[in-house]
């Protein structure tokens, strides 16, 4: 029995891992394209899946974004100064 918990635990964690990748290099189209392909109520978790992949896939990029501005030239300076 406690085999069968770990076992299930780390295909829990594998199939999360697989998740956040999926949901920051595609964002929520792929799992939205296999959700598609189901029916029912698997169809409605994936597209929620989907949902929450394009959240997180929007929110890492703002985060980039907000932690890349200070390494930006700002073109604008340049132009002015000059």
């Amino acid at each position: 029995m406690g085999k069968f918990i770990r076992n299930l635990g780390c295909f829990i964690i594998i199939i999360f891992v697989i998740f956040l990748f999926t949901a920051l290099i595609f964002g929520g189209g792929k799992i939205r394209e296999i959700g598609d392909k189901t029916t029912g109520i698997v169809k409605k978790a994936f597209h929620y899946a989907a949902d929450k992949a394009d959240y997180i896939q929007k929110s890492v990029f703002k985060k980039f974004e907000e932690m890349s501005k200070p390494f930006k030239s700002d073109e604008k300076k340049d132009i002015i100064d000059k």
